[in-house]
């Protein structure tokens, strides 16, 4: 059998229908640990932060233009857990706030709506959809 990799949460997606046509009972499998501790909504800001060699924590090591603190000015805990930097807050409970076709798509659950920095940078907006998405209209409704 072929070994299947899985880089992000969308390739979670993709490897979960792959396998719906070749081996059902292991596409479930799959789909139960890839939605396992959150799926990819446990990602920037939930399961990963950053912090850059100045001391400056980012929601994860893409999000360099966002800067939640500095560990050298407070504790990593008490950064983490500000409620008042709306990314952070966002971040943490993204889906409702998804637009477009993440904010419709059937997989957000398990993607968690992909790589929301790549959104920012491409549209200025954190919870626009994720431009790399290559699932079809199809595979997403």
């Amino acid at each position: 059998m072929e070994l299947l990799t899985v880089d992000n949460h969308l390739d979670g997606v993709y490897l979960y229908l792959r396998l719906l046509k070749e081996d059902p009972g292991r596409a479930e499998l799959t789909r139960k640990l890839l939605e396992w501790n959150g799926g990819g909504a446990n990602s920037s800001v939930v399961g990963i932060a950053n912090i850059d060699s100045y001391g400056n924590v980012h929601p994860d090591q893409f999000w360099k233009s966002h800067t939640l603190g500095n560990v050298r000015e407070r504790p990593f805990s008490d950064i983490w857990t500000n409620g008042s930097d709306p990314l952070l807050t966002g971040l943490r409970n993204r889906l409702p706030l998804l637009k477009g076709r993440c904010g419709t798509c059937r997989w957000k659950t398990l993607c968690g709506g992909s790589f929301r920095v790549r959104a920012l940078q491409a549209t200025g907006d954190p919870w626009a959809p994720d431009p790399a998405c290559y699932l079809t209209d199809e595979e997403t409704s």
